[in-house]
């Protein structure tokens, strides 16, 4: 009873490690969105909303993993707003959050592999209705900057065991960016890169709660 416990407490350590860092973003809840990915022998945890949680009972702990891949960031091909957006800026966005990714992981002492093994956790993310306003409109004044219009961004993650490709978690988060005392109104992209940066740095705090440190 004990370790089941234990291993769930590990896995939405993920979750509540995104939550205390989202500071600089607004949880917003994820309307008409249907997951990318197969949700079979998962449970929502509806304790987390507006945020989607699915979690699989038996999942081992993040203590397992020391290494982790991160697969090509994907953009979600149902969606019109990625149409909409030009190619360069969002090859851009993908490279920023690998490396965001890349650098808080490494940072904490793990290694980015391509291999898979019992201690190597796969990641998967799948980013979809992205906004980012026009930004030569977008501060309305100077003492007290006040965004018109705010940037977001909707994340799939999800989090397997890497030589089974099982999934044992999927976390589904849609942030947005504050209109009052933004501290960059003018940039069309901050918003959404804060968003990318809140996970990075949850993951990695994740695993680090989870190995003591």
């Amino acid at each position: 009873m004990i370790q089941k416990k234990t291993i769930k407490m590990t896995v939405l350590g993920v979750l509540f490690a995104l939550v205390l860092g989202a500071c600089g973003s607004s949880g917003k809840a994820v309307k008409n969105y249907t997951a990318n990915t197969s949700l079979a022998g998962l449970t929502l945890d509806n304790s987390q909303a507006p945020t989607l949680l699915y979690v699989r009972s038996d999942a081992p702990g993040l203590d397992t993993y020391n290494t982790f891949i991160i697969d090509p960031i994907i953009l979600d091909p149902r969606d019109e707003s990625i149409k909409k957006l030009k190619k360069d800026d969002l090859t851009r966005i993908q490279t920023y959050f690998t490396e965001s990714l890349t650098k808080e992981l490494e940072n904490s002492g793990y290694k980015i592999t391509d291999n898979p093994s019992n201690e190597t956790m796969r990641m998967s993310f799948i980013l979809s209705g992205i906004k980012a306003p026009n930004a030569s409109a977008n501060v309305t004044s100077v003492l007290l900057p006040i965004a018109l219009k705010v940037g977001g961004v909707t994340i799939e993650g999800v989090f397997k065991e890497s030589k089974s490709d099982r999934i044992d978690a999927v976390v589904i988060s849609r942030s947005q960016g504050s209109r009052v005392a933004n501290s960059s109104p003018w940039s069309t992209w901050s918003d959404v890169e804060s968003a990318m940066d809140k996970w990075a740095k949850g993951i990695a705090k994740a695993v680090d709660m989870a190995h003591g440190k």
